[in-house]
């Protein structure tokens, strides 16, 4: 189970090798170019025939330009169907592929690197040469999403490159400036945006935008698209006829090209004023009030590191320095529509002093680390929720919570689909709990990982102190001890049960990890469906992984008639095996360097 590294050699051959495609696709069909300036840079797509011209380019048309001659990036773009020519085979095996596009063993800093499963594209970019490559198989499996918002990738990877960041956000606003309006899906923000430029207010984009904060925050516009809910398209009529697909409205978001219809409102740049995170509310009147720090910068990231591959120390560090810079409200949406836009451009016009709701929302608060927890689940109905619960209950601010339904067959997934808090939640086949760590791990953002399983738990404030143990010592795992707690039926109160510096020495749930000691170690066997902690454990002995045990309890490890361990042999909990594995593994290095039997 060690991780499938790719060296940078490989990396930067697999990247050559679908150039070299690219120029076989260009020179079977001929070429068309497309050139346009993205947040001040000069960007040139390149096409490989004219298939996917009309599918890439429309979004992107309020940006065009006359041709220039050195572009500050290129974007080779081509797909098989209309070329002829075949792309480079996968350079790994399919379950190195996350659900976000990221690719488990490809970590080079000069070349990116990601597969997206549903549009079954890849896109790689080599960032000393400024160059980069998207490749579809045919433009009949690309979904809605591509052509609303196309490249999105690449982009992403280009603009970190200049210090920008792509963010999952609308921005409209006034000579004054603009509003960034944010939040997850369903929270009003496309329509907040569509809203305003009804009312005749600038626009800058809808769904994904690029941000700068240096040397003072600004919005860039990427897209002229705008995307809706079906059932939101009757509160827009007049845009109906902006609709690209108005045919499959049933089973995809209205995608409406506002370019060049309603140019005169579109703005490539504007100065950010604050941030709005918008909230429908049972009431008319439109308003705003302040919020916690930590309440805008998950509104901020939630969206954005889910889907966007590569994510993760740097992009949380973004997000903070946004939060730091500007002011933040919640938008509460009253059911008079056209008062929303009023309300904006009143803030616009003469913006109040900004007083955060508690002195939580102070700058120091932005220098938390971002922590990834991971629940598996199987069969979880009965404790899912309150482990969600638990989780935020811990209070540690800069947190993202994966839950990995292991195929259950009960109402885990309606439960978890239902809770009012951001959760990332993946499903597969009943592969066992290792397998299920293994799927949130590769999609994990977070510095610093924690495991949770659905009916254990931790002591108030664990997470914090577990964090802080670990920023303070140089150590790749901090882990306490767990206590084993008993359920009494028709009781409250549980039971204390044994000697926690006695019990399980490796209980997954009672650490924090450091997700790069998982490069050193690798990811749990999923072939143990009992004792891959254990497993895991000795091969970080092996590794000589620097771990530290605190005298502190960190885990409850709850029983209760229906655990998985529940009246197993030595012989099912595979102690033996995980002592054969090692044993193996130690002959197999003896033998290797000469001084075995």
């Amino acid at each position: 189970m060690r991780k499938p590294y790719k060296t940078e050699r490989e990396q930067i051959d697999f990247f050559e090798q679908c150039c070299d495609r690219y120029r076989a696709a260009a020179t079977a069909v001929g070429t068309a170019h497309f050139d346009c300036r993205v947040a001040g840079t000069k960007v040139r797509l390149r096409f490989a025939g004219e298939r996917l011209v009309p599918l890439l380019t429309p979004a992107l048309a309020h940006l065009q330009v006359p041709a220039f001659d050195a572009p500050d990036l290129t974007l080779l773009i081509w797909d098989s169907e209309s070329t002829g020519v075949k792309m480079v085979p996968p350079p790994c095996a399919r379950n190195c592929f996350t659900d976000r596009g990221d690719i488990w063993g490809f970590n080079s800093r000069r070349i990116k690197t990601a597969f997206h499963w549903i549009e079954n594209s890849v896109n790689v970019m080599d960032l000393e040469q400024h160059l980069g490559v998207f490749w579809v198989q045919t433009i009949r499996s690309v979904p809605f999403w591509v052509y609303a918002s196309p490249l999105r990738t690449l982009f992403h990877w280009w603009m970190e490159k200049q210090g920008c960041q792509l963010l999952h956000a609308a921005a409209v606003g006034t000579d004054d400036g603009a509003i960034l309006i944010t939040g997850k899906g369903g929270s009003g923000k496309s329509t907040t945006a569509m809203t305003c430029l009804e009312a005749g207010l600038y626009y800058a984009a809808d769904d994904y935008l690029i941000v700068a904060t240096d040397p003072r925050p600004m919005v860039h516009s990427l897209y002229s698209t705008a995307k809706l809910n079906a059932e939101d398209v009757a509160f827009f009529d007049r845009y109906r006829e902006f609709i690209r697909n108005p045919n499959k409205l049933d089973r995809e978001k209205a995608v409406m090209f506002l370019y060049p219809p309603l140019e005169d409102q579109l703005r490539d740049t504007m100065p950010l004023r604050a941030i709005f995170s918008p909230q429908v509310v049972n009431q008319e009147r439109t308003e705003i009030s302040p919020i916690p720090y930590w309440t805008i910068q998950r509104a901020l990231a939630f969206t954005t590191m889910s889907q966007l591959p590569g994510v993760g120390r740097h992009t949380h560090e973004f997000f903070n320095r946004l939060c730091e810079s500007l002011p933040f409200y919640r938008l509460s949406l009253g059911s008079r529509r056209e008062r929303i836009p009023k309300v904006i451009e009143s803030y616009l016009d003469a913006p109040p002093p900004f007083e955060p709701e508690n002195a939580w929302a102070s700058r120091t608060t932005g220098q938390k680390p971002l922590v990834s927890v991971i629940i598996p689940v199987y069969n979880g109905e009965r404790f899912i929720k309150s482990a969600i619960e638990h989780v935020y209950a811990q209070n540690y601010p800069a947190l993202e919570l994966i839950v990995v339904d292991d195929g259950s067959t009960d109402d885990t997934a309606e439960i978890v689909e239902s809770v009012d808090v951001d959760v990332r939640f993946f499903r597969q086949d009943n592969l066992g709990p290792a397998a299920a760590r293994n799927r949130g791990l590769k999609d994990a953002s977070g510095e610093f990982i924690f495991f949770l399983d659905a009916d254990d738990y931790w002591p108030a404030n664990t997470v914090n102190m577990l964090v802080e143990h670990i920023l303070n010592d140089d150590v790749d795992i901090v882990r306490g001890y767990a206590q084993v707690v008993l359920e009494v039926e028709g009781q409250q109160e549980v039971e204390f049960r044994g000697n926690p510096k006695e019990s399980f020495a490796d209980y997954i749930g009672a650490a924090v990890y450091r997700k790069s000691v998982f490069n050193a170690v690798g990811l749990f066997d999923p072939g143990l469906l009992f004792g891959e902690d254990a497993d895991w454990f000795v091969r970080a002995r092996e590794c000589q992984v620097n771990m530290r045990r605190i005298e502190d309890v960190t885990l409850y490890v709850r029983r209760h008639g229906g655990n998985m361990t529940e009246d197993k042999s030595l012989v099912e909990l595979n102690t033996l095996r995980v002592f054969k594995k090692a044993l193996d593994r130690r002959r197999l290095l003896q033998n290797s360097t000469g001084s075995g039997p």
